[in-house]
């Protein structure tokens, strides 16, 4: 997908919000983790969700996770979505900082092949962290019932 913001996308993500994000890692990688890591997440924070995607983040060399994220929030896969023709089921959290609800409607919309939106009642952009509670019986119903098809 795209996280930048054009004339006719809505990403999240304007070019000067990202060349923050990535000079507030260069210049004091611990403390953007500090900050980073509950906004992402969601949620509490002093979850073990949060403490757990802290650890993460602050294992990995600065370099490394700089080069990582400029890929991902720089990449642009719109092109390749109708390429995708399995079903897919598109799982959602209602306030997700990194990706708002109309990437899922977008994606929904621009799939090769049938898809459904589902948006759940949950904060962040790592539900499965957050709120496992909410997320496995989505994944289990999916699963179980074959709802995109």
């Amino acid at each position: 997908m795209r996280y930048l913001n054009d004339s006719d996308y809505y990403g999240g993500f304007e070019q000067e919000d990202l060349d923050q994000l990535f000079e507030a890692m260069r210049s004091n990688y611990k403390a953007w983790c500090s900050g980073f890591a509950p906004l992402v997440v969601g949620g509490d924070m002093d979850s073990v969700a949060i403490q757990e995607f802290s650890r993460t983040l602050f294992n990995m060399r600065p370099d490394i996770a700089l080069s990582v994220l400029q890929i991902i929030f720089l990449s642009d896969l719109r092109h390749l979505l109708a390429h995708v023709t399995v079903p897919c089921h598109i799982i959602q959290s209602m306030k997700d900082l990194a990706v708002p609800v109309v990437v899922s409607e977008y994606l929904h919309q621009h799939l090769g092949g049938e898809s459904i939106v589902e948006v759940m009642s949950t904060e962040g952009h790592l539900p499965q962290l957050s709120s496992p509670d909410v997320v496995i019986p989505v994944l289990l119903r999916h699963i179980r019932h074959d709802i995109v098809v």
